[in-house]
């Protein structure tokens, strides 16, 4: 036994040195230098298209179906497909082809091999804004880019196919959250997505600017997935955290939206924003949609018009020319708070200069306008693709981060794209936003052990632990046999305690009731279950049975009501299987709290009437007085008090021998008794 408990002792050790050489020997292990490589972020080029009705907008091209059918799309933060146009979506159309050109070519589902229809579903996002629409989904091939420019090209990608004019274009969404069709527990992953699943790109995020066409001679936009392109923006250092509505994630508060004031007596900016606001940022939609005081403040300022009709700000050739001559410029400034530390991003008017084009509704010519939006609410308020020209957004969807820059303007630049390394790669320490360490390398990593050598120490101090643990609870229940058994040998060696006197010890000890749910041995005589108890230990209404749904211990419709053993329920508590509820596992017999008899006291109308042989009746008052003394042994003197002070007299005891016959005639013994208690004469 001492050596077995020896090499019990010296098994944590063993243990702990095992898992320490485990951990090292996987910190030392050498890696094929391939698997640790981080791939580079894509640069998704624009082709040299500016569409729109609604303003003119850089796209990106996709291909898409077998064969290859290219669509020109935009992009989308709040979209997690691939939308492209149908044919019908022209039908309609005067000129057909005039109109799949504007709506950046269409694409027929129909001619496409590898297209796996789904159903037809609505399109869901932008419906706070009023957009609406739906379209027929499916699984279908989707590259970057034209024939021979090199981008990769994903299988199984969601496509919805639509018709509507809500979203005149299609569009190419980065977000990464999945669509479910059926479950949430089978989703489709998105494209940007399945990019990094296949290790095309290092991270799940992208940098996006819309483009500028009014600056230099068009600059297009720039789409850069897995990274973002440090070249296209005045670096910042603050970082944004997604707002806790998965919906509306990439939310800035607003701080202040001014313009320079055309009042030379007074150099402070005109304030455009009331109070600050929170606003969310998306390219799905072109306006930007502000609170309806706001929108009053920009028409006194700039002399908008609002068009009951169209809900837009229409701008006429007068007032067109008034602004162009202004020339004034709109400053957004926000940050993480209503104050705080900010950013700012100017906007001049040629960003908000737009034209828009029928088919927009209730629009019938080409007309300009405002880009600026009423909202309704706080859930529309939203920075769109009019911002997002003269902003460069970076967002990392695996640190739920984000950083808006000012977009800096020069007509020669050299792209300079920076991978996003999330914390989960080796060597990764963060974002890799601007203000961050770009490259994700860490200082300290080098230091660090790996993630095999933190699972072996911990598995080796674990096992320790429980072992030591064991070996205590060994010793601990091996010295308690050993107590235990010295005192039975000397209960046994003692005169008289043999095993009978033992067994009548144990019987006389009387165990306490225990909650509902336990079953004890209780004494007879006591109003409580014998050990020997004739009803069965599955009989209904126990603890230890199962009642059936159809048995008297269950509700109608299956419902269970039981007393909480916490809840007193009266004393005598016991089970019945004529009631509708489960009760205590004890008999049908009322059963006392104490577990101790109590005298029974009757009520005066139960007594027996007592009768001497020439007295009247008892009073129940004198019956109840001399119940309680021959059964209880009281003389209440109080009782005898009461009883003379209101004239009851003593009944008066008289002898048989001392009675006088009131006639010379005897009576026959034999026939008549003279009193209840007078023998027969022949048994005297």
């Amino acid at each position: 036994m001492a050596s077995f408990l020896e090499r019990l002792l010296l098994l944590p050790s063993a243990l702990l040195a095992l898992s320490a050489s485990y951990a090292y020997a996987s910190a030392l292990e050498i890696r094929d230098d391939n698997s640790t490589a981080v791939p580079a972020p894509i640069s998704f080029s624009p082709d040299q298209s500016w569409l729109g009705i609604d303003g003119s907008w850089s796209t990106f091209t996709l291909r898409v179906g077998t064969p290859a059918q290219s669509v020109k799309v935009l992009v989308s933060f709040a979209s997690y497909q691939t939308w492209v146009v149908l044919p019908q979506g022209c039908q309609a159309a005067t000129d057909e082809d005039a109109c799949a050109q504007t709506r950046g070519e269409t694409f027929d589902n129909n001619t496409s091999s590898t297209f796996d229809y789904v159903g037809i579903y609505d399109l869901w996002i932008e419906r706070n804004l009023g957009y609406d629409g739906n379209a027929i989904y499916g699984y279908d091939v989707v590259g970057l880019g034209l024939n021979g420019q090199g981008g990769p090209t994903l299988k199984n990608t969601t496509v919805g196919a639509l018709a509507v004019e809500d979203f005149y274009l299609g569009m190419f969404g980065v977000n990464p959250k999945p669509t479910n069709f059926t479950s949430f527990n089978e989703g489709s992953p998105s494209y940007i997505t399945q990019l990094k699943q296949q290790n095309y790109i290092p991270s799940v995020s992208f940098g996006y600017t819309a483009g500028a066409k009014y600056r230099f001679s068009g600059v297009l936009a720039s789409l850069t997935l897995g990274g973002y392109d440090s070249s296209r923006f005045v670096d910042n250092n603050i970082t944004f955290q997604f707002a806790a509505d998965n919906s509306r994630d990439l939310v800035v508060a607003i701080q202040s939206i001014n313009t320079p004031s055309q009042i030379e007596s007074s150099p402070n900016p005109t304030e455009l924003l009331p109070n600050p606001i929170y606003a969310y940022i998306d390219s799905t939609v072109p306006q930007i949609w502000l609170p309806t005081e706001a929108c009053q403040v920009f028409e006194n300022e700039f002399g908008l018009v609002y068009d009951n009709t169209t809900e837009l700000y229409l701008v006429n050739d007068t007032l067109h020319q008034a602004l162009l001559d202004r020339d004034a410029n709109v400053t957004f400034q926000f940050g993480k708070g209503s104050s705080g530390a900010s950013v700012q991003v100017t906007l001049p008017y040629a960003a908000f200069d737009l034209e828009v084009q029928p088919p927009y509704p209730n629009i019938v010519n080409t007309t300009r306008y405002f880009p600026l939006r009423r909202a309704m609410n706080s859930t529309q308020y939203t920075l769109g693709r009019t911002f997002l020209q003269e902003a460069y957004i970076s967002v990392d969807w695996e640190s739920a981060t984000f950083n808006v820059s000012q977009v800096l303007w020069q007509e020669s630049q050299v792209q300079n794209l920076v991978p996003i390394v999330p914390i989960s790669e080796k060597g990764g320490t963060g974002s890799g936003y601007p203000g961050t360490d770009t490259a994700g390398n860490s200082d300290t990593s080098s230091n660090s052990l790996s993630g095999g050598a933190i699972a072996g120490i911990a598995v080796g101090t674990v096992a320790g632990v429980v072992i030591i643990a064991l070996a205590a609870l060994f010793f601990w229940r091996r010295k308690k046999r050993n107590s235990q058994k010295s005192i039975d040998e000397k209960t046994s060696a003692a005169p008289g305690n043999g095993p009978a006197l033992a067994r009548q010890s144990s019987r006389n000890v009387y165990p306490k009731a225990e909650l509902e749910g336990n079953s004890t041995p209780f004494m007879e005589g006591r109003g409580l279950l014998s050990a020997h108890t004739s009803t069965p230990r599955s009989a209904p209404g126990t603890p230890h049975s199962v009642v059936s749904p159809a048995s008297g211990g269950y509700f109608p419709g299956g419902a269970v009501s039981t007393p909480s053993p916490t809840t007193p329920s009266g004393e005598g508590t016991h089970s019945s299987t004529q009631s509708n509820r489960l009760f205590s596992p004890l008999s049908e017999t009322a059963s006392e709290a104490d577990s101790r008899e109590r005298h029974i006291y009757e009520m005066p109308g139960d007594m027996p009437v007592i009768r001497e042989k020439d007295g009247k009746a008892l009073s129940e008052k004198e019956a109840l007085a001399r119940r309680q003394m021959i059964y209880n042994g009281v003389d209440s003197a109080s009782n005898s008090a009461a009883a003379v002070s209101e004239g009851v007299r003593e009944p008066r005891r008289v002898s048989p021998e001392d009675v006088v016959q009131s006639s010379s005639q005897l009576r026959d013994p034999t026939l008549h008794r003279q009193f209840s208690f007078e023998m027969d004469s022949e048994q005297q």
